[in-house]
């Protein structure tokens, strides 16, 4: 009989593994559908610089306060699986939309129904991989290498979609992916996290904010993580900028996303050797020098040739944030410190990097965006500056 259940949760974990798998494959297969290659449907509807960058700040006004709320609501309900079916179905319904508007105006209105289902998505989704790493004694990033890998191949593949059957081709390859993700959700069981959850589900957050390191991290995704986001938005028009082509930026986001995975794979091993705080500084100053250099023009032959970049920066930074954050707050409030992570980064620092990048797009150009960039990516570098010096300072009071 012992060996019988132990065999019963060998194969629990294993299908739970592998509908994770296929969660982070399909979720960033819709996402790498979607927002690397938006500018081209704005573009194809006559929306200006500063009204994409606009739009582009809608996921973060409303991810600021609806993520919150939704962490705070898996924490209390103590369930992860059907409020993340609900923002999946959800946010694939409302994406068919954007088929039948041309106008700002109904841009706007269907971006913000969109982006508030959309922005529960990955920061719960996360949740549940860091609840299955914990408990198999597993990497993160041996996890979320593979969101790295849908997200690749979907930039790609809807690159060429774009080219063939016009920028529509986005809504319908997001659509498509959504529905593969909730059919591996529905294989995932939702065991929650077996701990005490407070009373008040809004004390979670005074909780939260009372840490210092909590929140000096959250200072630095808001300058690190919002250009890494913005980017997103504004590389594919950069690219066509500096000579490239609509296939080309496929080629560039495959590259790119597909460089994140072996980083990611490796990212835990350096954590354990230089220490998370370490290996996320490692991350933001190659960051910071990607957009400096991207200021600069370089060839697209290039850009493309130093791909491995943004394994550096962005691979390395994704698999260790979400583990300092992990370790670093209660196990009864990590949705909800994941969601204030992500409102910081995915939230304000994207609104303010798209809202002046996009200003600074029409007034200066597409190059002096990625200065800025830069220039916001280096100031982040403070606050992880000063979680480091903290960290050394308790170790020699130890000692």
């Amino acid at each position: 009989m012992p060996s019988l259940a132990t065999g019963e949760i060998r194969t629990e974990a294993k299908r739970s593994y592998m509908s994770i798998i296929g969660l982070y494959l399909f979720i960033y297969y819709g996402t790498g559908s979607f927002f690397p290659l938006m500018a081209q449907y704005y573009q194809s509807i006559g929306l200006s610089g500063t009204q994409i960058g606009t739009i582009s700040s809608i996921t973060p006004i409303i991810s600021i306060f609806a993520q919150p709320i939704w962490g705070m609501l898996c924490d209390k309900l103590r369930v992860r699986r059907p409020i993340l079916m609900l923002a999946l179905l959800a946010s694939s319904a409302i994406s068919l939309l954007f088929t039948q508007i041309s106008t700002f105006a109904w841009v706007v209105v269907v971006f913000s129904l969109f982006s508030l289902f959309q922005c529960a998505v990955i920061p719960i989704n996360d949740s549940i991989a860091l609840n299955f790493a914990k408990q198999q004694n597993m990497q993160f990033g041996n996890l979320r290498l593979w969101g790295s890998v849908g997200y690749a191949i979907a930039t790609l593949i809807t690159g060429y979609a774009i080219r063939s059957w016009g920028p529509h081709a986005i809504f319908f390859f997001f659509a498509a992916a959504t529905v593969l993700a909730i059919v591996f959700l529905r294989g995932l069981s939702d065991e929650g996290d077996n701990v005490k959850v407070n009373g008040n589900i809004f004390n979670g957050i005074g909780e939260l904010v009372r840490m210092p390191r909590f929140v000096l991290f959250l200072m630095g995704a808001f300058f690190i993580f919002g250009p890494i986001n913005a980017n997103n938005t504004w590389f594919s028009l950069y690219y066509e900028h500096i000579g490239g082509t609509v296939v080309g930026i496929g080629v560039a986001f495959l590259l790119f996303a597909g460089s994140e995975a072996p980083f990611m794979k490796v990212a835990g091993y350096f954590a354990r050797r230089w220490g998370l705080e370490t290996t996320i500084l490692i991350a933001a100053v190659a960051s910071g020098i990607r957009w400096f250099w991207y200021s600069t023009a370089p060839t697209t032959t290039m850009v493309i040739a130093m791909f491995f970049i943004q394994g550096l920066s962005v691979g390395f930074y994704l698999a260790t944030a979400a583990q300092f954050v992990r370790e670093n707050t209660p196990s009864s409030l990590q949705v909800t410190a994941l969601t204030l992570y992500s409102s910081m980064g995915l939230g304000l620092g994207s609104m303010f990097c798209n809202l002046v990048g996009g200003v600074i797009k029409d007034t200066y150009g597409i190059l002096h965006t990625y200065t800025f960039f830069g220039i916001a990516t280096m100031i982040g570098l403070v606050p992880l500056l000063l979680i480091k010096l903290r960290t050394k300072a308790k170790i020699t009071e130890m000692q």
